[in-house]
């Protein structure tokens, strides 16, 4: 089999791999709006005297003690978001949930609520970071300047770290979600082996 065969079975090799992540997260998108779903539903949030306890379907049981709570903060939305002294030990409440102003007065005798007249950077720029997400894999797969597929995958293979690391450690998210992850590693490699030949030439 000679060079150019190999190079342009590794094309098509590349363009099916593009349009098989791309199709992945369309069915993925899909799936994961009707699983978060069924998660919502069955969130459960309990105070007592001594701790705070969240539950919900799979996910891990998250409780803090009142006296490990470090903030509790009232978001934009009505949300609020309760901190413990570890920064994976976070509890996320719903505005929809019951007996609101109720909750609400419980949480402020806990700890004084701090109010938040923004979103998180990544919480309100989350839709345009998908399309930055999605646009950065086609730099990689169909340009072929060596400057922007080289920059492009290095931006991506640290959002694509990052976004692996947090949703690995978080505990409000399903483990299904999680393990759901580990597909990245496989579109890692793609688009590292996509890079490799682009910029020694050989793509």
């Amino acid at each position: 089999m000679g060079s150019s065969t190999i190079i342009t079975s590794l094309r098509m090799g590349a363009y099916a791999m593009y349009g098989i992540v791309l199709g992945a997260l369309a069915f993925g998108l899909y799936r994961g709006v009707n699983r978060q779903k069924e998660i919502f539903d069955s969130y459960r949030l309990t105070l007592d005297n001594n701790a705070i306890t969240r539950e919900q379907h799979k996910t891990p049981t998250i409780t803090i003690s009142n006296t490990d709570v470090i903030e509790i903060v009232k978001n934009s939305n009505g949300s609020f978001t309760l901190k413990g002294n570890s920064p994976v030990n976070v509890i996320g409440v719903p505005s929809q949930i019951d007996d609101y102003e109720k909750l609400e007065k419980s949480l402020a005798e806990i700890r004084k609520i701090s109010l938040k007249s923004s979103e998180p950077f990544l919480q309100k720029f989350s839709v345009l970071l998908s399309i930055l997400t999605i646009g950065l894999m086609s730099a990689v797969y169909i340009s072929k300047d060596k400057i922007i597929v080289g920059v492009s995958e290095t931006i991506l293979l640290l959002v694509l770290g990052y976004s692996f690391f947090e949703i690995q450690r978080s505990k409000n998210i399903d483990s299904k979600t999680q393990k759901g992850m580990w597909w990245l590693i496989l579109v890692t490699v793609s688009f590292i082996g996509v890079m490799y030949y682009k910029l020694t030439g050989q793509y």
